[in-house]
């Protein structure tokens, strides 16, 4: 029963209630001794018997408020600089550890399709991926690029500075892309920001985690496998508890690198993205003349010393059955890559699209298994595409390489 007097809870008072109770003070013992006051006081504040406290209590309260925000600093501080020193949470999604795709690649070995997520989920993959990066492909111009699309959102409105944001990135790598973003957000001061990396490849996502907690930000790496996982990650994303928006990013030509582009947006990427969040594409233009293009010089017979990208690439689709074969006691299987391309077809099916597909050919089996697409896109095309499934694009920045050619364009577009 309420005492005597007790009426309508003060606003300031409900206010310290609501505040303590988020800081984690909760039990009146706590409270009373945050404040410097008996417990007999805590009930009046609750029953509304307190309509305003004393200066004293006041200024006691502000302290105590303080001194717990501090202890709660020191221990995110703490937590962060165990991060540094070697200790890193990191979620594994059933069915996306190491072994589980170990015994997938097992399993569809013997298909005509393998898929991209098997080329680096483990450590030696991640190093000649990381190795792909660092040796050439204009990986400085693609870097300048995201940060421009980034100040392109936030100077144009179309990232919202008064609602908290969820970054999602599905198939980061490195996230070294990531990591400008985060910067380029974080000084919004929105309400909160998250960043969220999913990917197969453990060894990218610790350095990956690495890269964007030096931006300062809260950072989620999930190690999942979102084309046919069960998302279940999703769970986890601050915007599944509170209201805010979500920015779900493919870069770096992942979305050119998925199997079946319209099943990924329809099917898999529909629970991800609610009305109103954002997708963001990062894509390879299709040049006027396909010759012109990088990766064609893998499409010709070869002829000389290979270069390091190339080299490099080779390296990355021949690894895992190269080590499958290893793991397995075999003599090392008569195996080679060819590229070639593909439109019209199956493979293709976005309009204006061309795919640079990675297969390969097994000569004493006589058979061919596909590893990668790698697709280019026309911008018109694909903006059109995305229409028809219900986005509204909001922005395309073309990015130029190193020789001031159109090679990359970052679509944003919001799911309505």
């Amino acid at each position: 029963m309420a005492k005597k007097g007790a009426g309508p809870k003060s606003q300031l008072v409900d206010l310290l209630l609501h505040t303590a109770a988020a800081l984690g003070v909760e039990s009146d013992r706590e409270l009373a001794a945050l404040a410097g006051v008996s417990i007999d006081n805590i009930d009046n504040w609750k029953s509304g018997a307190t309509q305003e406290l004393k200066v004293q209590t006041l200024a006691a309260i502000k302290d105590g408020l303080a001194q717990r925000i501090l202890e709660l600093r020191e221990q995110a501080r703490a937590l962060g600089e165990s991060h540094d020193g070697g200790l890193l949470a990191l979620e594994i999604e059933e069915g996306s550890s190491p072994v589980a795709l170990q015994r997938q690649f097992h399993d569809r070995v013997t298909w005509d399709y393998l898929g991209h997520r098997f080329l680096y989920f483990d450590s030696q993959g991640a190093l000649a991926w990381e190795n792909l990066m660092r040796a050439g492909c204009d990986q400085g111009c693609w870097l300048k690029g995201v940060d421009a699309c980034a100040q392109q959102l936030i100077d144009d409105g179309v990232i919202d500075k008064r609602r908290g944001l969820d970054l999602i990135s599905l198939g980061p790598g490195e996230a070294a892309k990531e990591a400008l973003i985060a910067a380029r957000i974080a000084a919004l001061g929105l309400p909160w920001f998250a960043v969220a990396l999913v990917d197969v490849s453990i060894p990218l996502l610790v350095s990956g985690t690495k890269a964007c907690r030096k931006r300062a930000v809260q950072v989620l790496p999930f190690c999942a496998d979102f084309e046919e996982g069960p998302l279940s990650f999703a769970r986890r994303l601050p915007t599944a508890h509170h209201n805010g928006v979500r920015i779900v990013a493919m870069l770096g030509n992942v979305f050119g690198n998925v199997r079946d582009e319209e099943v990924l947006i329809r099917e898999r990427l529909s629970s991800l993205i609610r009305p109103g969040d954002l997708l963001w594409l990062e894509v390879a233009l299709r040049l006027e003349r396909v010759e012109d293009d990088p990766l064609f010089r893998m499409t010709l017979p070869a002829r000389g010393e290979l270069t390091a990208p190339e080299a490099n690439r080779r390296l990355l689709l021949e690894g895992p059955y190269r080590r499958w074969d290893a793991a397995h006691g075999r003599r090392p299987s008569d195996l080679h890559t060819r590229v070639w391309v593909r439109e019209n077809d199956e493979t293709s099916r976005v309009p204006g699209s061309l795919n640079f597909c990675h297969d390969l050919v097994f000569e004493e089996q006589r058979r061919a298994c596909t590893m990668l697409y790698s697709r280019r896109y026309d911008v018109s095309g694909l903006s059109r595409w995305l229409e028809g499934l219900g986005y509204a694009v909001q922005a395309t920045v073309p990015v130029p390489d190193s020789q001031k050619r159109e090679r990359v364009v970052h679509l944003v577009a919001r799911k309505r």
